[in-house]
């Protein structure tokens, strides 16, 4: 069967990757991490075929990586072990871009957010997250291009992830 994904050819690394990751909300299962690649092609750029981790954390892009690689993207699960942190790009998807010359992107599934992190133009460990023992990180947050909407089942828990974010905002202003 033809992944039809990979016959687009796209104007822009971005228009790639996040139809790349549309279509990873689409078909993967949110239990998993599941990603790919954006290939430079004449004419423009194109996303592959997706692959998944088969475990909650950590996807292996290892098999499409070539020359012609210019971008890697993948989805983060929400679960409750990862609810805080899956809208920040974790140390070694920051890394791997940092040390490939490669763009990466991200789907968070907890908020839907599509964020890019080109460590050409990107601080790396620039957001700082404190934890109420009074331990300090910092993550990659990237920014934001992008907005997948999510699917039905999805929706009671993103109302509930804004609400998070509301009340942390307006404890940190007060």
């Amino acid at each position: 069967m033809v992944d039809l994904l990979t016959l687009a050819v796209f104007a822009t690394i971005d228009e790639a990757a996040i139809s790349g990751l549309k279509h990873a909300a689409a078909i993967c299962d949110p239990q998993y991490e599941c990603g790919g690649v954006v290939r430079a092609v004449p004419g423009g750029f194109e996303a592959s075929a997706l692959i998944s981790s088969k475990r909650p954390f950590g996807v292996d892009l290892a098999e499409f990586y070539g020359p012609e690689v210019v971008a890697d993207f993948h989805t983060h699960v929400c679960s409750i072990h990862n609810q805080a942190f899956a809208d920040f790009f974790s140390m070694s998807d920051a890394i791997v871009n940092q040390e490939l010359h490669t763009v990466g992107y991200m789907l968070s599934l907890c908020d839907w957010n599509i964020r890019r992190y080109d460590p050409s133009q990107d601080d790396r460990d620039d957001e700082e997250v404190d934890f109420r023992s009074g331990r300090v990180i910092y993550l990659t947050c990237g920014h934001i291009v992008g907005w997948v909407p999510p699917l039905p089942e999805e929706e009671v828990a993103l109302e509930l992830t804004v609400a998070r974010r509301r009340n942390r905002l307006t404890t940190h202003s007060t």
